[in-house]
């Protein structure tokens, strides 16, 4: 993630579409999240089988990547790489959540692909779908914005549903990286009976800076009034309630995009367990030392 956040929100639009990111979300009129009551849940949805479209599949030595779709929030198509051994049997899950970073490739279901196909081979079936807000839905500044990070949640939600419907397969690890990490905070919260373990690389703890900051250039009173409507799905105010579920945090030092006030406050309200790990100099994309700790972490902790 470059400092093209700077660009307009069209542009940056219009830079993620070159990606070939699939732009298969919910449309701006989604619904908005319900009005703040005790008991509400913002994330709720109705769970079943998951309708899967497969167009491809590549043997890599072993290892069978299933270029498909999936039915989403209200049967919305995902695009996603399935990624698992070709050998049958009872394999750990994995759901990989990738960063914004247009116009770079990677910014989409291709910038885990290569660790899920490494995964594979030691035995795990891996999920790496396309995300689509802020990558292919423009940034409005209004109540809509936090209904589209509801339905990339839902849309999320529906993934572990496909994981865990795998033979063998019950709970799923979560990696995720700037944006797609802050979801997986999410999910591990709002998903812990399913999520094993949760990694989070250069997130930030609410979805309103980056998009004030880098999108829409709010300032002063407009930023504080917007910052307000995500309140309820801020990863901040997720990351004390995961019920034993572990985390690793991955950050850069120093980071253009995360401040060292933002990941101490996260770190501080994460509950246990937790680990923390800083990579001076790696820059925002993080380096081959962060992704070995990450496989390392990883391999300790799916079962």
């Amino acid at each position: 993630m470059r400092p093209l956040r700077t660009l307009s929100a069209t542009g940056l639009i219009a830079a993620a579409l070159l990606t070939g990111s699939a732009a298969l979300a919910a449309p701006l009129g989604s619904p908005a999240v319900p009005a703040s009551s005790a008991g509400t849940d913002p994330f709720a949805y109705k769970r079943g089988p998951v309708t899967i479209t497969q167009h491809s599949v590549e043997n890599r030595d072993g290892v069978l990547v299933r270029d498909i779709t999936y039915a989403g929030r209200d049967g919305d198509p995902v695009r996603a790489y399935l990624v698992e051994p070709a050998r049958k049997g009872h394999y750990p899950a994995v759901l990989y959540l990738h960063w914004f970073e247009p116009p770079n490739p990677t910014s989409s279901r291709l910038e885990f692909l290569d660790e899920a196909v490494a995964r594979a081979r030691q035995g795990a079936v891996a999920l790496l779908p396309d995300l689509t807000f802020p990558w292919s839905i423009d940034v409005v500044g209004d109540q809509r914005d936090v209904a589209n990070v509801v339905a990339q949640t839902v849309r999320l939600r529906r993934g572990l549903d496909l994981l865990t419907a795998r033979a063998g397969v019950s709970r799923a690890a979560v990696v995720g990286h700037d944006y797609g990490g802050m979801y997986g905070l999410l999910l591990a919260s709002v998903d812990q009976n399913r999520v094993s373990a949760a990694v989070a690389m250069n997130v930030d703890a609410t979805f309103s800076n980056w998009f004030a900051t880098f999108f829409l250039g709010l300032s002063g009173d407009a930023t504080i009034a917007y910052e307000k409507l995500f309140e309820r799905v801020d990863p901040i105010h997720f990351v004390a309630d995961r019920r034993g579920v572990p985390l690793l945090f991955q950050f850069a030092e120093p980071d253009f995009f995360v401040p060292d006030s933002t990941r101490r406050a996260l770190v501080s309200l994460a509950s246990e367990p937790k680990d923390y790990h800083l990579y001076p100099d790696a820059g925002h994309e993080l380096n081959a030392a962060a992704r070995a700790d990450r496989e390392a972490w990883l391999t300790a902790h799916l079962r």
